[in-house]
């Protein structure tokens, strides 16, 4: 059995016997480990002032006695196994508590007269390497002292770690049933999150003792029996993965944007995203992509290019996985760009048709800039006539949109009767920019860019040669 349990570390020692110590009513544990000197082994030594002591010391040899812990999820016994894997690995040990003692040598299992007052003594002799022992001084330093309990290692008190945070959760376990069996079971566990120290591998604990690294943000402790594999170093994954989502569930507004972006955030949001939350998906999302962000939208094409000039980030489908996107859209965390930035249409956000004003409504001002428009357009689109419509809806968000088969649409209601009755400078703002959509519809482009100059010019070569085109006060006044 030794041997077979060299593979664990030396470590695991420690772990057992001060599981068995806080499980009782204990409230204060010694623990010292130091090298025989000029020898190859140390020596292990544990003390605990639990009033009934050791319960039966025959257990601690006896291969497989009934656990008394195996039905209380709250308990870290289950096989009443720990005692037998230490007693394994010493050379020789010896249990001394309140009703009696026990010792276990190369001749035997030997019964001892000597007991104590109160508590148990365990104290073990076994071979240990300087980078075994290095290892177990270590790992103490990584458990988690119950409250209450009173913790020391070679004299110096086990610190209590302040909780980042804490919550409930109903969480599998595993507890014996009415003939003794271990079966799984639902219970409601308080869960602990835990600021690892420097130099620290972020790991999931079971009430305090250190179970399997997850590289993840924080320690997480889980404070009744989780379900182990029989050596009792990991957990199945769909566990650890409900344990990531319940503790970013509790911990998002404490990450970072490169936190937000660890594989175990992804997998939470992957496999976990609808049950976290709206506002924990909103959180995430926020980290990883800025708080000006919009989905890319393959039915609005050019509102992505509008999107990205307005300094919005542009989140491609390849950057999450489905389920992501499926948590993020139910969220509402991440908006398409079509909706943040459309690009123009000619039709209200509703689908209707837009509200157009007929032409006999038409005030003079509108009369004069139509016909001024349709002066110049020829010489700036090559068309001898471009349709001009205008619209009046407000909740429209575009002043005015040109395509060369539906003509250009003047927005009254973003516009306002003062821009219609306004200077030639701003109706040619708007036409040069409008009537660059006849030669691209992309505003980015460089060929979109360099049709605006090209109009602009031509605007100047107009006024220069034809100045009559641009006369308006004549057709007011005749109006």
């Amino acid at each position: 059995m030794a041997k077979l349990l060299a593979r664990k570390g030396k470590q695991f020692v420690l772990n057992e016997l001060l599981s068995n110590a806080w499980d009782e009513n204990t409230t204060k544990v010694e623990v010292s480990l130091d090298r025989l000197s000029g020898t190859r082994y140390v020596q292990l030594k544990v003390v605990d002032d639990n009033p009934n002591g050791f319960a039966d010391l025959s257990h601690a040899f006896t291969l497989f006695a009934e656990s008394a812990k195996k039905g209380e999820e709250s308990k870290r016994g289950r096989f009443n196994l720990g005692e037998k894997l230490v007693l394994a690995l010493c050379e020789e040990a010896q249990i001394v508590s309140t009703r009696g003692g026990i010792s276990f040598d190369a001749t035997g299992r030997k019964t001892l007269r000597t007991k104590t007052e109160r508590g148990s003594v365990f104290t073990g002799r076994l071979r240990m390497t300087t980078e075994e022992l290095q290892a177990c001084h270590a790992s103490v330093q990584m458990l988690l002292p119950p409250d209450g309990v009173e913790t020391l290692f070679n004299g110096v008190r086990l610190a209590s770690r302040k909780v980042v945070t804490s919550f409930t959760a109903s969480l599998s376990t595993e507890v014996a049933d009415v003939e003794g069996a271990m079966r799984k079971a639902t219970r409601t566990a308080t869960v602990q999150v835990f600021e690892p120290l420097p130099g620290e591998v972020p790991m999931l604990y079971e009430m305090g003792i250190p179970v399997v690294e997850t590289g993840d943000r924080w320690h997480v402790n889980v404070t009744i029996k989780v379900p182990l594999t029989f050596d009792r170093d990991n957990v199945p994954p769909a566990y650890l993965s409900k344990i990531r989502a319940l503790t970013l569930q509790h911990t998002a507004n404490l990450l970072n944007t490169e936190e937000a972006n660890a594989p175990w955030v992804r997998e939470a949001m992957h496999k976990h995203g609808q049950e976290l939350g709206k506002e924990t998906v909103a959180a995430v999302t926020t980290l990883r992509f800025g708080g000006k962000a919009v989905a890319y939208d393959p039915s609005d094409p050019e509102s992505n290019q509008l999107a990205v000039s307005q300094g919005y980030v542009l989140v491609h489908g390849g950057q999450m996985s489905g389920q992501e996107w499926e948590a993020v859209r139910g969220a509402g965390a991440l908006k398409p760009a079509g909706q943040v930035t459309p690009s123009p249409k000619p039709y209200s956000d509703d689908g209707d048709p837009l509200r157009i004003v007929p032409e006999s409504k038409w005030t003079p001002e509108m009369l004069s800039v139509v016909s001024y428009i349709q002066r110049v357009a020829p010489h700036l689109v090559g068309r001898s006539l471009v349709h001009v419509q205008i619209a009046n809806d407000p909740q429209w968000p575009f002043a005015a949109t040109y395509g060369p088969n539906s003509g250009l649409t003047l927005n009254l209601g973003r516009l306002g009767h003062r821009w219609f009755a306004g200077p030639l400078r701003a109706i040619n703002d708007l036409l040069i920019h409008e009537f660059g959509h006849h030669f691209c519809s992309n505003h980015l482009s460089n060929e979109y860019y360099e049709a605006l100059t090209s109009i602009g010019a031509k605007l100047v070569d107009l006024a220069i040669a034809k100045p009559e085109l641009f006369q308006r006060d004549a057709e007011l006044q005749a109006a």
